[in-house]
């Protein structure tokens, strides 16, 4: 089965000794970087004509990263939620990392929608699995944007979550 890279490895007679204008500037051919993001090459070389860089993923950050400094999906395994619970408790407080307080007196249940519901965990359902942080760990900015990701984790509310889980385990 070929690859996503669209890259062919063809049998050289002779070693390439000259560099690519691409290699020279980036320091890797574009195919080893396609092959490493799992894309195809034509999509290194977009992320340069768009961005001046092959290491940045998307245009700019989601509204998870620019506040939190990382994704939806890595928020919602730290703390052991659903990416909706998580929403919901950012509409409600205004911080994911915010526990509440008062114990709900009993759900609504839509008969409707629990016929379909999922029976898979929400973390292997296909829309979450290639959720990936807006740039790559090469980018020059990289450590910059995920520094922001330490003014919102509280350790407290970490090990709340933890325990959350634990309990539910030994029940």
């Amino acid at each position: 089965m070929p690859n996503k890279t669209g890259f062919i490895q063809k049998p050289r007679l002779k070693a390439v000794l000259k560099k690519t204008k691409f290699e020279e500037r980036w320091g890797e051919p574009a195919y080893k970087l396609a092959e490493r993001e799992n894309v195809a090459t034509t999509t290194i070389h977009m992320r340069v004509r768009n961005y001046g860089t092959p290491f940045q993923r998307k245009a700019k950050p989601s509204e998870w990263e620019a506040k939190y400094g990382k994704t939806i999906v890595e928020i919602c395994k730290e703390l052991h939620i659903h990416p909706v619970a998580l929403n919901l408790r950012e509409k409600t407080h205004g911080n994911v990392y915010c526990e509440d307080t008062l114990q709900s007196s009993g759900t609504y249940r839509n008969r409707k929608v629990e016929k379909y519901k999922h029976t898979e965990h929400w973390s292997k359902l296909p829309h979450f699995k290639g959720d990936r942080f807006w740039l790559m760990p090469e980018h020059p900015d990289y450590q910059k944007e995920r520094e922001i990701a330490r003014q919102w984790d509280c350790e407290k509310h970490i090990a709340l979550a933890s325990q959350k889980i634990a309990n539910q385990k030994a029940k």
